[in-house]
């Protein structure tokens, strides 16, 4: 491999190593501003099953 295609790949790989990480912190940031009742609603809305599910 030529050098230079080993230096770019390592280069793309820490871009896409920090855009990973950079957006986990920003769903952890956004999970910490939720309030609270919002967070429990949004929890429940995803255990309650949907109409179309009841309906089979």
């Amino acid at each position: 491999m030529h050098p230079l295609v080993a230096i770019v790949l390592v280069f793309l790989a820490a871009i896409a190593w920090t855009v990973t990480v950079l957006t986990m912190l920003i769903v952890v940031v956004r999970a910490r501003r939720r309030p609270p009742s919002q967070a429990r609603r949004t929890a429940q809305r995803a255990e309650m099953p949907g109409s179309d599910e009841r309906a089979a």
